[in-house]
């Protein structure tokens, strides 16, 4: 138990500063630049997994459920997240994107028809609350149209990974999971590839020690190795005790922007920050059971 204990704590810090090396890494390069190479770099990392596993390659129709997965996760995700982050402090953009289990409770209860209880109905509202919060502060305090729109952004990559969330849960659920991150990943960074391509030029980039080091870091770190040791703690951890303390996730966004990078923690951030935390934790709380996983 220490030891799996030791690697869920060492997941949650090195997901939370990854949010601290990304906004660094956009001094580098573009967003859609800094994405797709960030996730090839994790993609390619995890073909020696599935290797190793031995596990098949998917067949037939199959395939489209991996394309669907690789737009809605990576593509769509990241290229939003990444974009919008270029006008949003770091701790920001990790607690906004960390709405997602709050889309993605409402996606399912509207059009899979699996009904929300009234606790989730209730940390839907707290969320949604916290949402405006972030929003209406920045609206009101900073004014600035760029904020706003980046913020709008992010929460587009939020659904985004809420779709395909549902999408792995509904039709890729007896997929092995390395292959269904591994494949999507790479799947997902073909399609930035071809939208940074003409927009930023792929290869428009100032690579640095630094750089070169975001890079590995959130691509290998980040994305292959964590998330194979995420896989291996939800097998042996309490599913609560291991989705809830991913909700740490964006507490350490916050944190490390703030030591790192001297955002300050304005008070907008700091409720908005607290109601989402607490509605994640309402609508993610069912039966002793989540279908959501933690991404960065």
């Amino acid at each position: 138990m220490g030891l799996n204990i030791a690697l869920l704590v060492f997941v949650i810090i090195t997901w939370g500063y990854s949010w601290v090396l990304m906004k660094i890494g956009l001094g580098f390069m573009k967003p859609l630049t800094f994405a797709s190479w960030r996730c090839a770099v994790g993609g390619l990392a995890m073909l020696p997994l599935i290797y190793m596993k031995g596990t098949p390659w998917p067949k037939g129709e199959k395939w489209l459920d991996y394309l669907a997965v690789g737009i809605f996760q990576t593509t769509a995700m990241f290229g939003f997240m990444l974009y919008g982050m270029q006008f949003v402090s770091a701790g920001k953009t990790a607690v906004l994107l960390y709405t997602m289990p709050i889309w993605t409770s409402l996606l399912v209860h509207f059009y899979l028809k699996e009904k929300l209880n009234s606790s989730q109905w209730v940390g839907v509202v707290i969320g949604g609350m916290g949402i405006l919060c972030i929003l209406g502060w920045d609206a009101l305090v900073n004014q600035s149209m760029g904020i706003l729109f980046g913020e709008f952004l992010i929460i587009i990559g939020a659904i985004s990974w809420a779709i395909a969330n549902i999408w792995v849960k509904k039709r890729m659920v007896t997929e092995d999971n390395y292959m269904v991150n591994g494949l999507q990943m790479l799947i997902g960074t073909a399609g930035l590839i071809l939208i940074s391509l003409p927009t930023e030029g792929l290869f428009n980039v100032k690579w640095t020690l630094v750089s070169t080091s975001i890079v590995l870091f959130t691509g290998v770190v980040a994305s292959a190795i964590n998330f194979t040791i995420w896989f291996f703690l939800i097998k042996r951890l309490d599913i609560n005790t291991a989705t809830f303390s991913s909700m740490l996730v964006p507490v350490f966004g916050l944190l490390f922007d703030w030591i790192q990078l001297g955002n300050k923690l304005d008070l907008g951030v700091i409720i908005g920050g607290i109601l989402i935390l607490i509605g994640i934790y309402q609508v993610s709380n069912k039966n002793q059971k989540s279908p959501y996983r933690p991404k960065v």
